[in-house]
């Protein structure tokens, strides 16, 4: 596992990075290099997370509370690339790496 790094907290501490070298790809099938769960495979998806967070000693309440705040973080994706200068036609392009299946499978499980 290489895809990880640190962030400097203060002087000579550091801690791990919640995420590293995540990259829309509009154009390319969300598929897992790591598998998570052998019964799914490579898919990258949202219930996959959450059938595997007891195994990594995540309880199911704590699970959905992270996933809340990345869904609300992805939520934001559009107005973040206005704010940063992205044209509409930029934003459009990218439209499919946020806007898919996954995010409305995070918000079913979200509801209930």
């Amino acid at each position: 596992m290489r895809n990880h790094g640190f962030l400097h907290v203060e002087k000579n501490q550091w801690r791990l990075s919640p995420a590293f070298d995540i990259n829309p790809f509009p154009d390319k099938r969300r598929v897992l290099k790591t598998w998570i769960n052998e019964s799914r495979g490579d898919a990258a998806s949202i219930q996959s997370l959450m059938e595997v967070a007891p195994y990594f000693g995540i309880e199911f309440r704590r699970a959905c509370t992270l996933l809340s705040t990345v869904e609300g973080a992805v939520a934001r994706w559009r107005q973040i690339g206005k704010e940063i200068g992205m044209k509409t036609s930029e934003l459009n392009a990218f439209e499919t790496a946020f806007e898919h299946e996954e995010r409305l499978s995070a918000r079913r499980i979200l509801k209930q």
